[in-house]
């Protein structure tokens, strides 16, 4: 079924009193594919993941896996792998019984379920020999281990909800590696839940953005980088994610920014150049490796420095700037000069978003 739809989710709604968790969910996943459920805490993803394992019933709407109706299936009739933010492992069981007890279950024979068992202790990295348990074992092992149970029933859809959140930083960085060289071993069908977007943005083949119970935007990592839909997603995606300016349109050739002050920016930057008429509260979506610092010229933000960080290759230069602050991430060796500075952003059609809904703004419809 690959190009097709091999995950189907369609009016997913989840309610708890007043409160409503999930809002008419629409979802294609294609057979194969790797998708991360993106988005801050409370905003949903938990509860479809777990909707779709089958742990929790959803109040409308239906999930569709292979062709067959799953809805009402319970998890184990499912054939679907679980990983748990915390793992779940049996602590009385060794490791091989861990990475065994999906198979038992399943009633699978002695010899075909220890040579599953090798098997997937093998593609996760571990040593079938292990005879631990899991307390012995470190972090990243224990998560393998979950890894390790969860494909040893061959799913048909692997589960992982925030499968990296219990990982000191460098270790998290080799281990969302490993999952995604894992999937393209494998081939299994994955979803992954993460609020991390650079963990989103390095294992998935697409990425659905949520916020308060509603997919904003699916696509794949480049599409939802170079064109946001929505200031929200512009102001989550990427690492650090977009500053978001607000200004307002001051005629059609320049912007009024927070504090009242008025920006006379480059032709390609102006209100109508972008379609927008005077008077429109606007939010400008600025990368903050677009960004450039100079001491003097035309068309650029006066601003101010605030504050830096040394990250490595790189520096984080905090600057304000028309009542907001703003980041601009430049190269360790290039010269900063200050504390005022003039700020440009790139000489090309910016990202805007109208202030009041959020959505982007398009200059050929404006």
């Amino acid at each position: 079924m690959t190009g097709s739809s091999y995950l189907r989710i369609r009016s997913v709604r989840k309610s708890y009193k007043a409160f409503t968790a999930l809002h008419d969910i629409d979802l294609d996943v294609e057979q194969g594919a790797f998708v991360a459920l993106l988005g801050p805490s409370g905003c949903g993803k938990s509860t479809l993941l777990q909707i779709m394992a089958g742990l929790m019933q959803p109040d409308h709407g239906e999930i569709h896996l292979a062709g067959a109706n799953i809805t009402d299936l319970p998890p184990w009739k499912r054939n679907i792998g679980l990983v748990f933010q915390n793992y779940a492992l049996f602590p009385h069981l060794s490791i091989r019984q861990n990475v065994r007890f999906g198979l038992d279950m399943l009633g699978m024979s002695g010899r075909e379920a220890e040579a599953r068992v090798d098997e997937s202790l093998d593609m996760v990295g571990l040593d079938p020999s292990l005879s631990r348990r899991p307390s012995e074992l470190s972090g990243g092992q224990q998560q393998r281990v979950a890894i390790a149970r969860a494909i040893a029933i061959r799913p048909r859809l692997l589960l992982l909800d925030e499968p990296l959140s219990n990982l000191d930083a460098v270790l998290r960085h080799k281990v969302r590696l490993e999952l995604r060289q894992l999937h393209d071993r494998t081939g299994i069908t994955t979803i992954m839940v993460t609020h991390d977007q650079s963990e989103a943005l390095a294992t998935a083949d697409r990425i659905a953005v949520m916020e308060s119970g509603r997919i904003l935007q699916y696509e794949t990592p480049e599409t939802l980088y170079r064109s946001p839909a929505t200031s929200f997603i512009a102001g989550f995606v990427g690492n650090p994610p977009a500053n978001l300016l607000p200004l307002s349109a001051n005629g059609a050739d320049s912007w009024t920014l927070a504090n009242g002050d008025v920006w006379r920016p480059i032709a390609a930057l102006s209100p109508a150049a972008n379609g927008v008429t005077s008077g429109t509260a606007c939010l400008m979506a600025l990368r903050p490796e677009m960004l450039t610092l100079r001491a003097s010229g035309d068309g650029g933000l006066p601003a101010r420095i605030s504050a830096i960080e040394f990250i490595g290759g790189d520096r984080l230069v905090h600057v304000e700037t028309g009542g907001s602050r703003l980041t601009v991430r430049m190269p360790t060796g290039d010269a900063v000069a200050g504390p005022q500075v003039l700020l440009y952003p790139p000489a090309e059609t910016p990202l805007l978003f109208d202030a009041n809904s959020g959505r982007r703004l398009d200059p050929n419809t404006h």
